[in-house]
């Protein structure tokens, strides 16, 4: 078959030549040009949380590799307590150096924005209208 033989017609389709129904109006479209900027940025939450997780990290390495160090005269304190004293300062200042890299990304990434201008389109529906009365199921009904 080619592009420009029409299909045959079929049994449930009725007649062939059936005129079409017309087409619902176009709805009303306005355009607007925008100028906008296209960026990566970083999310500084993830940035500030990943900072915290290393710095709780690093107060466990540093905690364990001092846990052996004669410390003289002094009281013994357990590996939780000097880990739970220490990862305060560990994920307070791993959370800041998160978020001073997010920073620095952020301001690095800025740099290399593009400025594109785009479309807006609005687009006003048409009121529906209806031809012909409507029929209600139970019949009587006005």
């Amino acid at each position: 078959m080619s592009d420009f033989a029409r299909p045959e017609p079929r049994p449930d389709d009725g007649p062939a030549d059936r005129t079409p129904e017309p087409a619902a109006p176009a709805p009303n479209a306005v355009s607007t040009p925008d100028e906008v900027t296209i960026r990566r940025a970083p999310k500084f939450g993830v940035f500030i949380l990943g900072g915290a997780v290393l710095g709780f990290l690093a107060t466990l390495v540093v905690v364990s590799v001092t846990m052996d160090i004669d410390r003289g005269d002094q009281q013994d304190a357990s590996f939780g307590t000097l880990v739970g004293y220490f990862s305060l300062w560990g994920v307070t200042i791993g959370a800041a150096v998160g978020a001073v890299v997010a920073v620095v990304l952020d301001r690095v990434l800025a740099k290399r924005a593009a400025r594109l201008t785009a479309e807006r389109v609005e687009v006003e529906p048409v009121p529906d209208t209806v031809d012909g009365e409507i029929e209600h199921p139970d019949g009587d009904r006005p």
